[in-house]
């Protein structure tokens, strides 16, 4: 299955995730967030969602910050929409 994949920094999402989640559920459909799992795995667990988010690992406060917030896509659109409203 192909998706397309959107990394943004945590800290850029900082202060802005009510506003993400209601852009995500409002205009690219159902969707989840995804936890745990083995690295490089979680982006095969798309299965039936529009959408999906998960964070890579961070081992403490300070690496949060500079940490990726991964979104995957089925809709390459909505992918590109995403983007170019909040990356």
């Amino acid at each position: 299955m192909m998706s397309a994949e959107i990394r943004i920094k945590y800290k850029k999402l900082d202060g802005r995730r009510e506003e993400v989640d209601q852009w995500l559920r409002t205009n690219a459909g159902t969707g989840s967030a995804r936890f745990g799992g083995r690295e490089g795995t979680i982006r095969h667990w798309l299965n039936g969602d529009d959408w999906l988010y998960y964070s890579e690992f961070a081992q403490d406060e300070d690496q949060l910050a500079e940490t990726d917030v991964v979104f995957l896509f089925k809709d390459e659109r909505i992918a590109t929409e995403f983007t170019l409203r909040f990356a």
